[in-house]
Order: structure tokens, then sequence, then C-alpha cells
């Protein structure tokens, strides 16, 4: 009976999961769909956004904060947001990095329209929620376009001064993100300020949360949430948030620029010499492709962030490979309790857990010049100047001039 019950349960189970991919890849095609409808080209903006759907059309009105527009109907949002949407548009294109703003050029340089290069749907749905550019199929073949009057506008502005701006933003992203690698959270004000030091710039608040609301949606690589910027790997923030504040004084890292700009790099994992040597480790065992190191480098970095114990990791390996033997688990260990104590962790503010204590170990008293002595009026103990027997009416050996009975053997 418990078999039978055991195998039903399996085929729910199974059921489950199929029906569970099954809905996920419909989402998914829904979303294709949506993304490549036939379109005219040249488009004007209101052709455009007429072209969209209520939901996204909400979504353009939501990101440029547009007031008292939800009870329009659909004809008449889209006629709305592209009446306001020109006078807004410069604010746009100034919170653009250098990858969108060539992105950008590139089309301009096409008369408006590429042909479908590959783009993501979520990169596609990122430049649609700002009305930057849209998708569609013309003479069956897909397509990225640009409304011709924000393309005016964008030619318009452009220039050294947006080019500046531009690589400005770049490298505000770019550190954010690196930051984000490191500390896991962090507060939008103080992310801004450890901008400004790094920089030798300052940076208007606005205008930083204007660039990364728009870099969040776009890479998503780091989210904004109600805790500050949260680097994407993150499980709980609110843990990590009050790790921190257990630590007031300890700073954050204080990692270079050259650092921060390295681990804002999506791809970027921290081959610390203790990675290093685990990896070479394994590979002195195991066939394993550059590919699969970095997966497993990457993973075990998130596993030690998540707070995971050393056994976990252990475990999480032996799913990939098999061990050959308990002198090899010992080594092992060995390896990831040594990597683990030298990984930079979220809850620790970008500090290892070594560089902490050793931090710890600075405010430690030293120990009096003379040792203690913790003994029993009855025990034979030994004065270890001479390595020889104290006796009861001998000469006590902490120099009080007393016999041992009468002083430290009470």
């Amino acid at each position: 009976m418990d078999k039978k019950i055991d195998k039903k349960t399996e085929a729910a189970l199974l059921r489950a999961l199929e029906n569970a991919k099954a809905f996920s890849q419909q989402l998914e095609e829904n979303r294709e769909k949506r993304l490549w409808k036939e379109v005219d080209v040249p488009c004007s903006l209101y052709d455009a956004i007429n072209g969209l759907t209520k939901a996204e059309m909400d979504i353009i009105r939501k990101n440029y904060d547009f007031k008292n527009l939800s009870a329009l109907k659909k004809t008449d949002l889209a006629a709305e947001l592209a009446r306001l949407i020109p006078s807004k548009f410069k604010k746009i294109i100034y919170t653009l990095d250098q990858s969108r703003y060539d992105f950008i050029k590139t089309i301009i340089k096409n008369s408006g329209v590429i042909s479908d290069v590959g783009i993501s749907v979520s990169n596609a749905q990122a430049f649609m929620g700002l009305s930057i550019i849209f998708t569609g199929l013309y003479e069956d073949q897909k397509i990225i376009f640009m409304p011709y009057e924000l393309i005016n506008i964008f030619s318009q502005i452009d220039g050294s001064e947006l080019e500046n701006i531009v690589q400005r933003n770049t490298e505000w992203i770019r550190l954010t993100h690196g930051m984000l690698y490191y500390y896991g959270v962090m507060d939008v004000w103080l992310a801004k300020e450890k901008i400004k030091e790094l920089t030798g710039q300052e940076a208007d608040i606005m205008e930083f949360m204007n660039v990364m609301s728009f870099a969040c949606d776009f890479y998503g690589q780091v989210r904004n949430t109600p805790y500050g910027y949260q680097d994407d790997r993150v499980f709980d923030a609110k843990k990590i948030v009050e790790e921190h504040r257990k630590r007031p004084g300890v700073d954050y890292y204080p990692f270079t620029k050259k650092q921060l700009l390295k681990a804002g790099d999506p791809d970027y994992v921290d081959k610390t010499p203790e990675m290093n040597s685990l990896i070479n480790f394994l590979l002195k065992h195991y066939r394993l492709t550059d590919q699969e190191t970095n997966k497993i480098a990457l993973q075990i970095t998130n596993m030690i962030n998540a707070d995971s114990k050393p056994t976990l990791i252990i475990q999480y390996l032996q799913s990939w490979m098999e061990f050959p033997s308990f002198e090899f688990v010992q080594q092992l260990t060995a390896k990831i309790m040594e990597l683990y104590n030298n990984t930079r962790q979220w809850e620790l503010k970008g500090h290892t857990p070594n560089e902490l204590f050793q931090e710890e170990r600075k405010f430690l008293k030293p120990l009096p010049p003379e040792s203690f002595k913790m003994v029993r009026p009855n025990s034979n103990v030994i004065d270890i100047s001479t390595h020889t027997k104290v006796g009861r009416n001998d000469p006590c050996t902490c120099g009080s001039g007393k016999k041992y009975k009468k002083c430290c053997g009470k």
C-alpha cells in the first residue's frame, strides 16, 4: 500500500513539474509573440505606443511618473503618452551608459531600423518600458526600431556633453555593481557617497538614482529594494543589513576603484589564492573545463555568502564528482575551510573572516608577565625552569621567599 502511495505521489509530482515547465514555456512564447508583432516603419511615437497592450503602456506611464492618466482608455492613453514623452526624453537619454548609447547610435545610423541582433526579451522590455526602442515584424523579418520624433531629439542633444555624461554613468553603474558584488546590500545614499570618494566628483543623488533605476531594469545585476541596492544573488537582504548594523565599528572594506570596476563585470569571479588552490586540487583528480571550474568557483562563493556551512559545500561538490577516498575528503575539507576563512563576505562588509579576526586581535589584552598557577595543594608540581619536582617545604616557585606549602601550595 505504501509503495502505491509513493508511486502516486511521485507521478503527481512529475505531472506538476511538467505542467509548470509547460506553463513557463507558454509564458515565454507569449512574451515573444508580443515582442514580434507586425509593424510599419518608419514609425511615429504614437503608432509605436498604440501597438502595445494597455499593461505595457501603464509601465511606460509609471516609469515616466505621469499623473492622472491611469483611467484613460488605451487609444487616449497612447495619444497622451506620445504627447508627453518628448518633453521628458532628454532626461532619459542622460541615464544611458556606453553600451546602450552605442546601441541607440547604431539604430539611428541605420535610419532608425535594424534587424534583430539577438536582443534578449528582458533588455527589449527595459528599452520599451521607457519607449526608447520598439520591436516588431516587418516583411517577415524581426526588427528593432526607434520612432522618428525620438531620433530627432537624440540627434539634437548628441555631442561631447552627452558623451561625458554617458562615460560618467558607465563608471557609476560599474562601480555600484562592483560594490554590491562584495557588500551584498548597500544603502542608496551610502553607495552614492562611496561613488563620490572613488571618482573624486560630486554625484547628485537624484541623477544617480535615475541612472541606477534604468540600469537595474536593463542589466538585472542589482535590484532596488526597501533595504537599498541589492546584488541579484542575495537571498536574504534583511539578514545582511542586520549583520552590518551589528558591526558599527567595522567600515566597508576599502576596495580600490580598479578592483570594483573589475568586480562590476557580470561574469566576474573573485579567484583568490585560496580559490585557485582549491581549483588546482580538483584539477589533479578530475578533468574539468574552464567553464566548469568557473561555475564551481562562482557557486561556492555564492554558497559562502549565503552562510552555507562547509559541509554543504562538500555535498555540492559531491553532486558533481565522486570522491575517491577518505584521505581526499580530508584534504578537500582543509582546502574549503581555508577558502571559507579567506572569502570576502557580504555579512562582513566585504572583509574576510581572517581579516576581521586579525583586526580583533589588536584589541585583545596581553597575558600577564607571570603564568597563572592553578594547582591543588597535594598535586605534583613541576618547576618549568628546572624541570624538577617542587616539595611542600621547598621555596615557592613564584619567588615570594615563602615555602611552597605556605604560598601557592595552600
